[in-house]
């Protein structure tokens, strides 16, 4: 019997394309970065303010040319508009993250309603629009990958006032089964990864107030290590056919936080 490490590939989604929102920084250039290492072509789909631009110049393996894909994440045409335009560029779509996500820390009482209409259309609208989209483009292409980006907040709020914060990232978790039910008999895997806090961006600031720092120690004192690249490689294997089997399931990327209870 072989090794394993001399049975897997070097890059094992070479000849693959892959969809990141939100690719400019935190997770979702880390992961361009590490699909991009992996062999696939990718595109970033955002704000030419995020960085696209610059993080695309210095993908690697990208001999075709990587793509950038101007949007306002939060506006309701921009799933079929990204979409059409990744598969113009790209010829195909064979893997979508949905790495684009936003936070809120207005109180419950304070919250307005066009604050949560915001969050709603950038963390849930748009993944799910997208994600059924581009599930139905991938299975008459023969199948595909898709990765929803969740937040450890959706189980576990790390402080107060995140109600808005759990309401969308909880809804990505039910949408995440709910499309793995819907396209699993066409060959279309969706899972979701749940980090926690990571550094540095896009929560970096949070780590400079010294009370919430009090905070995430008393649950997990190693937090400040998370990184985005964890994530990255976590979406990279659910990406990956090394993950054929698994569709429908949450991976936790969050270090100590959900196995150390609050002391």
């Amino acid at each position: 019997m072989k090794d394993a490490e001399e049975e897997r590939p070097a890059r094992p989604l070479e000849g693959r394309t892959a969809l990141i929102t939100g690719g400019g920084h935190g997770i979702g250039v880390s992961v361009a970065f590490a699909l991009a290492r992996a062999g696939a072509r990718v595109a970033l789909a955002g704000r030419p303010e995020e960085g696209l631009s610059g993080a695309v110049g210095a993908l690697p393996h990208q001999k075709d040319g990587a793509v950038v894909i101007d949007a306002d994440l939060a506006a309701p045409e921009t799933p079929q508009r990204v979409l059409d335009t990744a598969v113009d560029r790209l010829g195909r779509v064979d893997i979508l993250v949905t790495g684009a996500t936003a936070e809120n820390h207005t109180a419950s009482h304070e919250l307005t309603p066009d604050e949560a209409d915001e969050l709603w259309a950038l963390n849930l609208r748009t993944p799910l629009l997208l994600s059924g989209r581009t599930a139905a483009h991938m299975a008459s292409h023969g199948g595909g990958s898709i990765v929803t980006i969740s937040s450890a907040v959706a189980d576990e709020p790390a402080v107060t006032h995140q109600s808005l914060d759990a309401a969308t990232h909880g809804s990505v978790d039910a949408v995440t089964k709910a499309l793995a039910e819907e396209w699993g008999g066409r060959k279309v895997r969706v899972n979701a990864v749940r980090p926690v806090l990571t550094a540095p961006v896009p929560t970096a600031g949070l780590f400079g107030d010294p009370c919430l720092e009090r905070i995430l120690s008393a649950r997990a004192r190693s937090i400040r290590g998370g990184t985005a690249d964890d994530v990255a490689e976590a979406v990279l294997y659910l990406a990956s056919p090394a993950s054929s089997s698994v569709t429908g399931q949450t991976l936790s990327v969050d270090r100590e936080w959900t196995a150390t209870p609050v002391r």
